[in-house]
């Protein structure tokens, strides 16, 4: 797919104009090449001239950063992006467009997750947190079949109320402060009518980045109250 959620990381990811002299340095001694861009910097560590563990060493210090700094995640994102394409592209193999689009969603929030649970001191780390974000592309493929095992075609939108009612405890959760209505509509549309977080961001002319963390926190309070009683179990249906 040219288009979707790693496509539009991608796109961040190409424009984004980070110092990069801390990371370099990591490798510096390792290579007469000296990359000015992230771009040249992923290209220089898939090109197998630098040995795993001067690639470990550097990532550790990208996955510092990422956790704490927007801008360095979108950057721990692209210089992992070539293998979630590829493993993206195994996975939504006979799928339609619309779970497609599902199985990348769920692929990057699983490893922005993983980055920010992340143990430094892990070996083969960038190894460690695509193998986070394949499963979550499995479980997902695994979702859409087992909803519509054809997958021929998307299935519209439908206003019937799904079984266990989860938008009733999206309204229940607003109630009780555990969402704001905000939030709450960025769930209803993009987890029970599957509107992508593309289109959505598209609509409201917002960061499809931001997007994905607002959402991402949202859902783990929801879990959180769930998980304490504080909301009735069937909303589990909507973040399952």
């Amino acid at each position: 797919m040219t288009t979707g959620p790693l496509a539009t990381v991608e796109h961040e990811f190409l424009r984004l104009d980070l110092d990069l002299a801390d990371l370099i340095d990591q490798i510096a001694a390792f290579t007469t090449v000296r990359p000015t861009t992230a771009l040249q910097l992923r290209d220089l560590l898939l090109s197998g001239t630098i040995a795993r563990q001067v690639r470990d060493r550097l990532w550790r210090r990208l996955v510092a950063r990422a956790q704490e700094r927007e801008e360095w995640m979108v950057a721990a994102l692209g210089m992992a992006m070539p293998a979630l394409k590829a493993c993206a592209r195994r996975l939504y193999r006979g799928l339609d467009p619309h779970h497609a689009q599902d199985v990348q969603e769920e692929m990057l929030l699983a490893f922005v997750v993983a980055v920010r649970t992340a143990d430094t001191t892990w070996n083969r780390l960038p190894w460690a947190l695509c193998c986070r974000a394949r499963r979550a592309g499995i479980r997902a493929r695994k979702d859409a079949f087992a909803q519509h095992p054809t997958t021929a075609q998307p299935e519209p939108p439908t206003t019937a109320t799904p079984a266990g009612n989860p938008d009733q405890v999206l309204t229940r959760a607003v109630r009780a402060g555990v969402l704001t209505a905000d939030e709450a509509e960025v769930i209803n549309r993009t987890r029970l009518e599957h509107l992508p977080l593309t289109r959505l961001a598209a609509e409201r002319r917002a960061s499809y980045w931001s997007l994905v963390k607002r959402r991402a926190r949202a859902e783990k309070r929801l879990t959180e109250a769930i998980r304490s009683g504080r909301l009735s179990t069937d909303s589990l249906l909507l973040v399952a």
